[in-house]
């Protein structure tokens, strides 16, 4: 017997019964999505020349270790110099000193492979600068 889930989405995930009419037995099988990339907050807020520490959680299921984790700034801009730095395990991504040209939409891209299919997971994160308080009462 074949369970076949056609573009599986996250809502699959779960236990399934089957149930074996010859034997009269039934057997649990589950169902586990290959992959989550979460960042710990969508949103930060900082004030102009503070330091910001962007921590993702990456799970692969099964567990086979991420072939690739990127950051980027999107679109697709790659991040050099020294006010970018990245952890060892590419989890997270430090920006030193945020000002209005580190602004904007970062990517952390998971690449790996399950059973011969390759997959590509990213999650995106908003980094703005807090409102200088006298600049918002000028604008009021």
């Amino acid at each position: 017997m074949l369970l076949n889930i056609k573009n599986i989405a996250d809502q699959n995930a779960g236990v399934y019964a089957l149930y074996i009419p010859s034997t009269a037995t039934s057997e649990l099988v589950e169902v586990i999505l290959y992959s989550a990339v979460e960042a710990a907050q969508k949103y930060y807020t900082i004030k102009e020349g503070e330091e910001v520490t962007i921590e993702t959680e990456i799970n692969v299921i099964p567990d086979p270790a991420p072939d690739k984790i990127t950051w980027v700034k999107v679109p697709n801009k790659e991040l050099s110099g020294d006010n970018y730095v990245v952890s060892d395990d590419h989890k997270s991504l430090t920006i030193k000193k945020v000002t209005a040209k580190e602004a904007g939409t970062y990517r952390v891209s998971v690449e790996f492979e399950v059973d011969g299919k390759k997959f590509n997971k990213h999650s995106d994160v908003i980094v703005q600068l807090e409102e200088d308080e006298e600049e918002a009462s000028l604008v009021m």
